[in-house]
């Protein structure tokens, strides 16, 4: 049967702001990571580019200072004599499991990682995504493993790489993008026979909700 794709894709709105370049850093990595696996999102983002283009080409031109030219050349000269930094190469797991641009964040690959626990069967490794107002990390859940029960300050985006989880809304497989808000408590437990490894980016925060596991909400990071 051929690859039909991810079922779960991120909110429309957000997919506008990606095609018009509005979208925060973090939401970009994780949307364009996305389109890497999801062909009918890549065609929905063409088509908002399309608009988006007929109405810059609509707009009156608008005149510019003499300067302008000569101030963009020079910007355009710096960026060209900053040589790029080379990017090591990552093992075979990372090239196979993590499309891009996301591994080119992931220099060491996954194992090289700081992977901290995050309860039974449950790591963490907090990634640098350029965007500090949200919290960017990959999330290991061995199979049938749970993360602790939690609400949303914001929001919660996930996005699948490798394995599946399900919660109270669906299941989630590979290219799947879960998006949790505040009015959902949810428990993912990865399925079995194989580790769940996604990436999350969250916005305000994560609340536990257990009776014993909202203790630790103050050890939180926000």
């Amino acid at each position: 049967m051929a690859d039909i794709g991810p079922l779960h894709h991120p909110e429309a709105e957000l997919l506008l702001d990606y095609a018009a370049g509005k979208a925060s850093q973090a939401a970009s990595v994780l949307v364009a990571t996305h389109l890497a696996l999801c062909p009918e999102c890549r065609r929905q983002v063409r088509e908002y580019e399309a608009i988006g283009g007929a109405l810059i080409e609509s707009t009156p031109p608008v005149a510019l200072s003499q300067d302008a030219l000569s101030s963009v050349m020079a910007q355009l000269d710096e960026a060209w004599e900053e040589a790029p930094t080379p990017v090591p190469a990552v093992d075979a797991e990372t090239m196979q499991t993590v499309p891009e641009p996301l591994r080119g964040y992931l220099s060491a690959g996954i194992e090289g990682l700081p992977w901290k626990t995050r309860g039974l069967g449950v790591r963490e490794a907090v990634l640098d995504l350029g965007d500090h107002s949200v919290r960017s990390s990959l999330i290991r859940i061995a199979p049938g493993k749970r993360i602790l029960s939690h609400t949303h300050g914001e929001v919660e985006r996930t996005m699948v790489l490798k394995g599946a989880y399900t919660d109270s809304t669906g299941r989630y497989g590979r290219g799947d993008v879960a998006v949790g808000t505040p009015d959902l408590d949810h428990t993912p437990v990865a399925e079995m026979g194989e580790e769940c490894l996604c990436l999350i980016v969250v916005e305000g925060g994560l609340q536990f909700t257990g009776r014993f596991s909202r203790l630790l909400n103050p050890l939180m990071p926000r």
